[in-house]
């Protein structure tokens, strides 16, 4: 995740204070279809459809909505904008929710799920869902005691939705009285939640409550649409691997499939900046040379990478729930690269995130989802991101632009003696690598100027006065001893687990159990104690062959001489 320095980005908040009153809640005229559930309603007008993230599918969320402009609300002495949400929620049949209830995480395609007591199960109320969801901002035992009003709404002939209008506390953010306008409906063999969240003060309340039964009203059911590709891995060829990105996106309104040349990207959007998509396609093309070039990998890479282009900042920040500070990200258990579009910074912004982030992604992959220190895959990714492009290729740039400039800081860092050591900042974990200040960037100014120095010395453009010729070696080696490190606990790990099937074959052990372990020799991840003794292999290889002494006092002189 990259994160900004000496530069503030504006994004709409939940709350924000604001003098006009909001106008009257109004349901749109088109339906909002959901073709993989088989049903579709009226949503809100002027409700932003936000894309559900991965790790949201795994809880059961098929849709989040957010008023573009909500009501004012008095808190205190302020008038205050809250911005009212919609999940749209399959509920797991197969799961029970308690009074114990928690809001835990459930598995692959579940629907929701809560921590369950299996001896107390019960069917689940709506409440019970809400805190399945919410925890974490209720209070429990005042949400307990709330009674919910209950009635049964009659939405066509011989069918009715269960509506629970349930007023409570809530204190995640700005504190406040809100309702939890829950809505249930009987699916053939699952249900669909939908959990509204707006202010309960008594105007607020009534111009919603109407909307939203309105809006609940106009629910219809419809005949399910089924993917051709209900499954990936990185097997899949690139025609099924667009098919199911191209039904995942269709799911959400506003957002398009764009293909690239090469096929190793497929770009999900929602921008009608055709020019500046063509712009983003030319630069991730190059980035991959790059990568590519400095970086071959031992093997084909067959992965396709899902690039998730946001047309603003607000949008991006909705995708994500990150904080303003956060340019972009990778996630390596989704593997997707989100971005958005900055045009308060002429767009630079956007092309140096998505390169640094692509990084991330591009080693992902080559290194077999292993992880390596934060110098080498920070450094490295603010080294690339400062890359301008030149013609269809990228070329070496000394710094990033605006407020992604790590120059100014590593500069200031050294003038105040402020900057670690290099033998502790390069074997930081990634806790101590992340807080070891002064500022939130100053690990990755300090970083990038490292990586430059060793990539532009090994590309002979740093004079002898600050390089040496054995420093070459550094990043090979390191590279070298992580990857050879991390295969040979891999093939360890695998040889476990195919013996470990084998034996259940042998045995006739249930077909769940069978599932499972093929299932884990595609998932392989080795312990904290194996990583630590990988990393410490590699960096003896790599930076315990030189004199860290001499390399710091060069690397000193030629940030503040030649940066």
């Amino acid at each position: 995740m990259l994160h900004l320095s000496r530069l503030i980005l504006t994004a709409a908040a939940g709350l924000c204070v604001l003098t006009a009153p909001a106008a009257a809640q109004k349901v749109d005229n088109k339906y909002r279809e959901f073709p993989a559930l088989g049903f579709k309603f009226k949503p809100m007008k002027d409700w932003t459809d936000v894309p559900v993230e991965p790790r949201q599918k795994r809880r059961g969320i098929a849709a989040q909505m957010e008023a573009e402009r909500g009501p004012y609300v008095k808190v205190g002495n302020d008038r205050l904008r809250f911005d009212p949400v919609l999940y749209v929620i399959k509920v797991d049949p197969k799961q029970s929710v308690t009074e114990t209830s928690g809001g835990d995480e459930g598995g692959e395609g579940g629907g929701l799920r809560g921590r369950v007591d299996r001896e107390a199960a019960k069917e689940p109320t709506a409440k019970d869902y809400v805190y399945d969801f919410y925890g974490q901002q209720l209070r429990k035992t005042e949400f307990d005691e709330v009674e919910p009003e209950v009635e049964e709404v009659k939405i066509s002939k011989d069918y009715y939705a269960h509506r629970e209008m349930i007023p409570t506390f809530l204190v995640g953010g700005t504190a406040m009285d809100v309702v939890f306008d829950v809505w249930l409906f009987q699916m053939s063999d699952y249900k669909m939640l939908f959990i509204w969240l707006y202010p309960q003060e008594e105007d607020i309340r009534k111009d919603y409550g109407k909307a939203v039964e309105k809006s609940m009203k106009s629910f219809q059911l419809e005949d399910v649409v089924k993917a051709d590709v209900a499954f990936i891995d990185e097997n899949s060829s690139y025609e099924d691997v667009l098919a199911f990105h191209e039904y995942e996106v269709s799911q959400t309104p506003g957002w398009e499939i764009v293909e690239t040349p090469s096929k190793k990207f497929i770009i999900k959007t929602n921008s009608d900046k055709d020019r500046r998509i063509k712009d983003v396609i030319k630069r991730l093309e190059a980035s991959r040379e790059l990568f590519e070039e400095d970086f071959p990998p031992d093997q084909p890479l067959k992965h396709v990478s899902v690039v998730r282009l946001c047309a603003t900042a607000e949008e991006f920040h909705k995708y994500g729930s990150t904080s303003p500070g956060v340019a972009g990200w990778f996630s390596p258990s989704s593997t997707e690269l989100v971005l958005f579009f900055d045009p308060n910074n002429g767009y630079d912004m956007t092309m140096s995130v998505m390169t640094h982030e692509g990084f991330h992604q591009y080693c992902h992959f080559l290194f077999h989802e292993s992880e390596a220190h934060r110098w080498f895959d920070e450094g490295h990714g603010d080294y690339y991101g400062a890359f301008e492009m030149k013609g269809s290729n990228l070329k070496p740039n000394e710094d990033m632009s605006g407020g992604l400039a790590r120059v100014p800081e590593i500069q200031e860092m050294l003038r105040n003696g402020t900057a670690k050591p290099i033998s502790e900042h390069i074997r930081y974990d990634h806790g101590q690598w992340q807080g070891q200040g002064p500022s939130n960037v100053s690990c990755y100014a300090q970083s990038f100027s490292i990586v430059y120095m060793l990539r532009e010395g090994m590309r002979g453009r740093v004079s002898s006065k600050y390089w040496k010729e054995e420093w070459e070696t550094i990043i090979p080696n390191y590279i070298k001893y992580l990857s050879e490190g991390y295969q040979e606990a891999y093939a360890e790990i695998r040889a476990d687990i195919e013996k470990e099937l084998e034996d259940a074959k042998k045995l006739g052990a249930p077909r769940e159990i069978i599932a499972q372990l093929e299932s884990r020799k595609n998932r392989i991840r080795v312990d904290e104690r194996t990583k630590q003794e990988i990393w410490n292999k590699a960096m003896a290889e790599s930076w315990g062959k030189i004199d860290e002494i001499e390399f710091e006092e060069a690397w000193k002189a030629f940030v503040l001489d030649e940066l």
